[in-house]
């Protein structure tokens, strides 16, 4: 990696800028403040450039054209550039002189930074392993004139605590409530009991930072021993619904997907998982996030003829600064001019429309096949119409690690406003800090699911809890599902290597 050409390159880039701004027929694609974040956001991203010296650039560039406001008389445009040059010159100097901020010792992707430490006692594990525990029951509840079910898709029990990941659905004569999913407050959380093998008694408890909307977090408090063999969950009135937490295992924590190598569909509750080493770069690594994102951010079923983006839509700003990231990363040290990727990233580009990237590559037609099918997907003149009714599938199933991060599936869930999967994230992840261009580095990995009809469904970010050094995240499926799946392909990929898992499912669906 040479930090010191990724420098060089970001203060070159801003040094252009100034020059193209104080010339009347600069060109189009000349640099501006928002090619030179976007090349300073990737440099951080990658581990290149500390975000300090990047600000400071960037800071350096904006007090260079205050300098050339004030000074714009006609006439003046020689010492314009010469005082631009003057200030960023002086910011060169200034940084050479301080001390850098520390890096962290790998030369790291996005996701390899040492993460900090939570809430005291957040890590502790009173009971050994892990525990997760597929449950896949409903739990029917009634408090006066609202009704609904409680639907149980997984356990999970981890050093930060017990909690059920879990689905909602409310029913009330209430026009305000059939209107709309925001009832939390319809929910008699306290009113359910819960009692494990032993006699002892948990209350239930909405995870903070659960989506109001669909709260699917559920913490059991105080947490219970690791040893239990069942629960019994009594809603208001009703008769309890045991849970077993054995898992087949004799309760010693769900064991991460075994099998062997293949891709096709699973018999019985069996599993498949292969791993295959992909060794990206990491500025390669970064271009597929962003590749990922665009392809999630386009617009549902655009009409024929409609998929351009107008030029001040997010996807085409988004885009307009993927030349420059890539010559910055090239600078940097970490993509190969001889790289693959730029190519289908340009190749995305083209597909949907998308001008003024300013990528140098050509063309190609060699896409994943999980990239075409989304492609596909937003090209069909027609959506696919929905033959699913609200469900849920329960899952418990930890994918091998990759790049120190460990990912636990625990419930794919489909609803009126789309399909979610659920997953605990643990290992190395990073701090929760912005990415570049609306990616998502705290969640350094690429995830998408294969359905038993052989379409692909990217797995996007869309809620996350944080507790000690794990998160559980929401994805969202693009697109979502739209027939009920026997099994599902899940492809998880980071730098180091992709995991393919192959697992069977069984779908429940609330009255």
């Amino acid at each position: 990696m040479d930090r010191e050409g990724a420098e060089t390159y970001l203060r070159s880039l801003a040094e252009a800028a100034m020059r193209g701004s104080l010339t009347p027929a600069a060109a189009p694609r000349a640099p501006n403040a928002s090619t030179i974040m976007a090349a300073g956001h990737a440099l951080t991203a990658v581990g290149a450039l500390d975000p300090v010296t990047a600000e400071e650039i960037l800071t350096d560039f904006r007090l260079a054209v205050t300098v050339r406001q004030l000074r714009s008389e006609p006439g003046e445009g020689t010492g314009q550039a010469a005082t631009a040059a003057h200030w960023l010159g002086q910011g060169r100097a200034v940084l050479r002189g301080k001390p850098r901020p520390a890096q962290s010792s790998g030369e790291g992707a996005p996701g390899e930074e040492a993460t900090g430490e939570g809430a005291p006692g957040e890590d502790a594990e009173p009971d050994g392993a892990d525990r997760f525990v597929p449950v896949g029951l409903t739990v029917p509840f009634r408090m006066g004139a609202v009704s609904g079910e409680l639907c149980l898709m997984s356990f999970a029990q981890t050093g930060s605590g017990a909690r059920f990941i879990a689905a909602w659905q409310v029913h009330s004569p209430s026009l305000e409530v059939q209107l709309s999913h925001h009832y939390p407050g319809l929910i008699p959380m306290d009113e359910f009991t819960v009692t494990d093998d032993r006699g002892a008694r948990y209350q239930l408890d909405l995870t903070p930072g659960s989506d109001l909307a669909w709260p699917n977090m559920i913490r059991l408090s105080p947490s219970p021993p690791g040893t239990i063999r069942w629960l019994d969950v009594a809603p208001p009135y009703r008769q309890a619904v045991r849970v077993d937490l054995s898992g087949g295992d004799g309760g010693a924590g769900s064991p991460p997907v075994r099998g062997v190598t293949g891709g096709s569909p699973p018999g019985g509750d069996a599993a498949r998982v292969s791993v295959s080493d992909t060794k990206l770069s990491p500025g390669e690594h970064l271009l597929v996030m962003l590749a990922e994102r665009l392809l999630t951010g386009t617009p549902e079923f655009p009409r024929r003829g409609l998929l351009a983006a107008p030029p001040t839509s997010p996807r085409q700003v988004m885009a307009g600064g993927f030349g420059v990231i890539i010559a910055a990363l090239e600078a940097a040290g970490v993509l190969s001019p001889l790289s693959p990727v730029p190519a289908r990233l340009a190749t995305l580009c083209a597909s949907l429309d998308l001008t003024g990237h300013g990528i140098a590559a050509p063309p190609t037609l060699d896409l994943p096949e999980h990239w075409l099918s989304l492609l596909a997907h937003y090209q069909r003149r027609k959506p696919e119409p929905t033959q699913m009714r609200e469900g849920y599938a329960a899952l418990a199933a930890s994918l091998p690690e990759l790049d120190g991060i460990r990912v636990t599936l625990l419930g794919l869930q489909h609803t009126q406003v789309g399909s979610a999967l659920h997953v605990l994230v643990q290992g190395r992840i990073p701090e929760p800090r912005p990415g570049p261009l609306d990616i998502d580095l705290n969640f350094p990995l690429s995830l998408w699911l294969r359905d038993s009809g052989g379409r692909w469904h990217a797995a996007r970010p869309d809620r996350c809890h944080q507790a000690g050094r794990e998160r559980a995240i929401r994805l969202r499926l693009v697109p979502p599902l739209t027939r009920p799946t026997d099994w599902v392909e899940v492809l998880a990929g980071g730098r180091s290597a992709e995991v393919r898992a192959t697992l069977p499912l069984r779908w429940r669906y609330p009255s």
